[in-house]
């Protein structure tokens, strides 16, 4: 019968401590294979800011690239709701029906085993393996020991450290220390504004301030959240001046479609949404959505979204023959100011000869027939 072990974690980031846990359970219970799994909305860190849950996948993916019998898995990133360790393993369960899992913890989780959801349950699907990062002796009547030394790494002291200037390359597999470097993740931003305006032109920066200042009016108008609109509306273009923008796109594993890859200025609204996790630390899905359609747009499009969408193209820097039409429609009608917006869009795009987003003709279809 196959044997799976199953780590899961925040993993925020992933450190060579868990490399070593995980070997180490593999070899001495004879796993098969090793699954990190990456957590999405942990419940015992519902009032913590974590950092986004594809980022911190990412990482995983990274530092077990080139490892033989471990795997990674994104099952409660993708999930989309809270998941406790009992629904993964009924997860695990119908997708490997006939094996054995072991699900690995550390010492300070078995002690607060019994806290957990459904600790029986877990049981009855589970062998659990416990590795005590003091290096203790491992003593349950329930749970098998993995013998090992102390671990003295932390993923917390990793981020506090990065965040101070301090490496944590000796702690992290070198895929991760480099990923980490180059998307500027757990970097201390004492200033939104301030940091937006190394990463743009003074033409672009001004436009944000703007784009920031109108979502939060439309916001005010319409009973969206004040501060998630001017959050979105600061950031919404915080990756429009990036160099290699592909090379970052494929570095985050941003997907693109066949027309984003052939219109670069498509693309940094995308790539602002995972620049937005990284390198301001946002979590929420709202700001992010509002960053990543801002451009495109999208069918069923949240008001938040909707509000800096208006917001880019009215914002008071801006200069076209209707935006003072619009701008009035605006301030009584958010939906026909967003339908007006992606009808002027198509108008523009094809009077310059350039191809129109197939994005915007299902939201003129979906709006014409209300």
């Amino acid at each position: 019968m196959c044997k799976i072990g199953i780590l899961g974690g925040t993993f925020s980031p992933i450190h060579n401590g868990h490399l070593k846990i995980a070997k180490l359970a593999k070899l001495q219970y004879g796993l098969d294979k090793v699954i990190f799994l990456t957590s999405g909305n942990p419940p015992h860190k519902k009032n913590q800011q974590v950092l986004d849950a594809k980022i911190r996948h990412i990482m995983v993916k990274r530092a077990i690239l080139g490892l033989d019998g471990f795997d990674s898995c994104d099952w409660e990133v993708n999930r989309g709701e809270y998941s406790y360790t009992e629904d993964a393993l009924l997860h695990f369960k119908e997708v490997y029906p006939d094996a054995s899992l072991y699900f690995i913890i550390g010492g300070d989780s078995l002690r607060d085993f019994d806290t957990w959801h459904n600790p029986k349950g877990i049981l009855k699907l589970c062998t659990l393996l416990v590795y005590d990062r003091n290096g203790a002796a491992v003593k349950s009547d329930f749970a098998l020991p993995i013998a090992g030394d102390k671990i003295e790494i932390s993923s917390s002291e990793i981020r506090e450290d990065i965040k101070n200037g301090i490496s944590a390359e000796d702690r992290l597999p070198s895929e991760v220390w480099g990923f980490i470097r180059r998307n500027n993740i757990y970097k201390y931003v004492p200033d939104f504004e301030e940091k937006l305006k190394t990463m743009l032109t003074p033409e672009r920066f001004l436009h944000s301030l703007g784009v920031r200042d109108t979502a939060v009016h439309l916001a005010k108008l319409y009973g969206a959240d004040e501060k998630k609109a001017e959050i979105a509306g600061l950031l919404h273009d915080n990756a429009k001046n990036t160099d290699n923008i592909y090379e970052r796109c494929r570095d985050l594993e941003v997907e693109l479609d066949e027309y984003e890859l052939k219109n670069p200025a498509l693309v940094h609204a995308k790539l602002g949404a995972e620049t937005a996790k990284c390198e301001f630390g946002i979590s929420d899905s709202e700001i992010i959505n509002a960053i990543r359609w801002h451009t495109v747009g999208r069918p069923g499009m949240s008001l938040l979204e909707k509000i800096v969408f208006v917001a880019d193209l009215i914002e008071p820097n801006r200069k076209f023959p209707d935006v003072g039409k619009i701008r009035s429609i605006a301030e009584n009608d958010i939906d026909n100011a967003f339908y007006e917006c992606v009808k002027g869009t198509v108008s523009v795009n094809k009077k310059r000869g350039a191809e129109v987003h197939p994005n915007a003709y299902k939201i003129i279809a979906e709006y014409s027939s209300r």
